[in-house]
């Protein structure tokens, strides 16, 4: 069987240069956004896994002047920030959620396009997926308002049942979805956890 080239432009990378957006993934957002309702004006939105950057673009149009999207990446972002952007350069599994809080406040919502660096294995990739969906997780419990909302991306696999059932314990519904603009190929889904509950130890 043939391997897909994800090297060359198709429909949504075509459109996403033709309106100035830094990636393809931008519509993922936008659809999940134009049919859950998830980003609103004012809100403080933290972009894990931001870089190149088209969810802080179209997340920070979202927003608003009053609002804020800090987005975090382990590669440098190489485009100009909007007032209402701000950007940090780390690595996730080192971030300190204390020093988030101290400069940002809780966010509304926390969005996580975090992806490994794939090998090619189909189950290591997923395990490395879900090791960054599960790190992007502990940061809500300590980053999100109470009600706010968590979406994230994970490759299926054998460990995707039982991270949806952590998401569950602490989100009033939890919503699985798979964009149109995404790759037939892929076996990314988003997980959509709607009216956060915080732990209670």
């Amino acid at each position: 069987m043939a391997r897909a080239d994800y090297t060359r432009p198709d429909f949504y990378a075509r459109q996403a240069k033709d309106k100035g957006f830094a990636a393809r993934s931008v519509f993922k957002l936008e659809e999940l956004d134009r049919k859950e309702k998830l980003i609103r004006p004012g809100d403080r939105v933290l972009d894990l896994g931001a870089a190149p950057g088209s969810w802080m673009q179209y997340t920070s149009g979202r927003v608003g002047p009053r609002g804020l999207v800090a987005g975090v990446d382990l590669q440098e972002l190489e485009r100009a920030l909007r007032p209402n952007e701000c950007f940090l350069q780390a690595d996730v599994f080192e971030l300190s959620a204390a020093d988030l809080l101290a400069r940002f406040g809780r966010f509304d919502l926390v969005l996580s396009d975090l992806a490994p660096s794939t090998m090619g294995d189909k189950s290591t990739d997923h395990f490395r997926s879900i090791a960054l969906a599960e790190r992007a997780l502990r940061l809500c419990h300590e980053v999100l308002r109470p009600g706010g909302h968590f979406l994230v991306k994970v490759f299926m696999g054998s460990d995707f049942d039982a991270f949806v059932r952590a998401v569950r314990r602490h989100f009033r519904a939890v919503k699985l979805k798979k964009p149109k603009s995404s790759r037939a190929q892929s076996r990314e889904m988003y997980v959509l956890g709607r009216e956060f509950q915080p732990l209670r130890d």
